[in-house]
């Protein structure tokens, strides 16, 4: 029978990453027709005398998630079949899987010439690539149960829960009064007053303060560049605002202990396309911020202040009763009339559920 789905024609190797010119191209040296099928791919030098450290050129095992290896870095790769395969015929690539992590480094783990391609100073000298830039990038300190998505620097996706911070390092006797906790840095969160642990998070930060020699770090609302988290009842216990809120529904932010969807950077853009954009809120809206422009003309101007409009039609009220009463200070009846039906109306011009800084302050 040559039905070739009856044997096993996977095989692996570990092989280093070399310089090439078409990882992040789409026209490649060879035939045209065949470019498309070639997307992404590297090349390698095999790190065994099993295939003779051959030059090597891998595609990617995965195409939905790319995480490009450097150059000078190791990979697992494994040989199968390609897109010429069928059930009677064999035909075989390699693809790469994933980058051997040999560093412990979030940023990169190079060891150039393994695969004995290079001389000591061409290993000196090998960078990771044409632009690529090495920084000390601090790796996420990870908790159980965590699945965490790394960037080379310095972002990331961490799929988290509510933790109990008081878990102490079982290595150490209980009785020690400076047991130190289970985790080396504990999260930027908490549980509410009656934590139930388990209770899902996602946090999603860009660009934070680095540690150097690969101290494990944590998300941070305040200092991180950018991030945006996903509670379901975690309490953000760092978290600021610019401005002190005067809402009384919203002073206690950070002991909320309900979903929130928070979102912090130095600019923030919601930009509809085509329709609307729409807040909609259960209790209250608050906007916290010393100016605030509405419209879309350049031409702006001042809002008024309901109440200094209040006080200033009450003073000409009053001074129109005053300058048209007799002797006895009676008004005229139609007049009196007209100057009750606006004050009734004056009363109508404050809207207690809409507030804006007095203008007293």
């Amino acid at each position: 029978m040559n039905d070739i789905t009856q044997k096993n024609y996977i095989q692996w190797d570990v092989a280093e990453v070399l310089e090439y010119d078409y990882t992040y191209a789409y026209i490649f040296p060879d035939n045209a027709k065949t470019n498309t099928n070639n997307l992404f791919s590297l090349k390698v030098r095999s790190c065994s005398t099993l295939y003779d450290n051959k030059i090597l050129f891998v595609k990617p095992a995965n195409n939905s998630i790319k995480r490009i290896p450097l150059v000078g870095e190791l990979v697992l790769i494994c040989k199968t079949f390609n897109e010429q395969s069928s059930k009677y015929k064999r035909r075989e690539s390699w693809y790469y899987v994933d980058t051997v992590d040999l560093q412990s480094s979030v940023n990169e783990n190079m060891l150039p010439g393994i695969s004995g391609d290079k001389t000591q100073d061409n290993i000196d000298n090998t960078k990771p690539g044409r632009t690529f830039v090495r920084k000390p990038i601090a790796p996420l300190q990870p908790y159980e149960g965590d699945v965490l998505i790394e960037g080379r620097l310095g972002n990331s996706i961490r799929f988290g829960s509510t933790i109990d911070i008081s878990t102490k390092d079982r290595s150490v006797s209980e009785n020690d009064s400076l047991v130190p906790t289970y985790y080396y840095v504990q999260p930027g969160w908490t549980g509410a007053e009656k934590p139930v642990y388990g209770d899902p998070i996602i946090v999603l930060s860009n660009g934070r303060t680095e540690l150097k020699n690969k101290q494990l770090t944590v998300e941070n609302i305040n200092t991180d560049a950018s991030s945006l988290y996903l509670t379901s009842t975690q309490r953000i216990n760092e978290l600021k605002t610019n401005n002190p809120i005067s809402n009384p529904d919203t002073t206690t932010i950070t002991k909320f202990s309900k979903s929130q969807f928070i979102g912090v950077a130095d600019r923030i853009i919601l930009k509809s396309k085509t329709d609307a954009i729409i807040v909609d809120a259960k209790q209250s809206l608050e906007l916290n911020s010393p100016k605030i422009f509405i419209g879309s003309s350049t031409n702006k101007e001042p809002m008024l202040h309901s109440t200094a409009v209040v006080s200033l039609f009450q003073k000409l009220i009053d001074m129109i009763k005053i300058g048209f009463a007799d002797s006895s200070g009676v008004v005229c009846t139609p007049l009196y009339d007209s100057l009750q039906d606006a004050s009734t109306l004056m009363k109508q011009l404050t809207n207690d559920n809409i507030q804006i800084d007095s203008y007293k302050s």
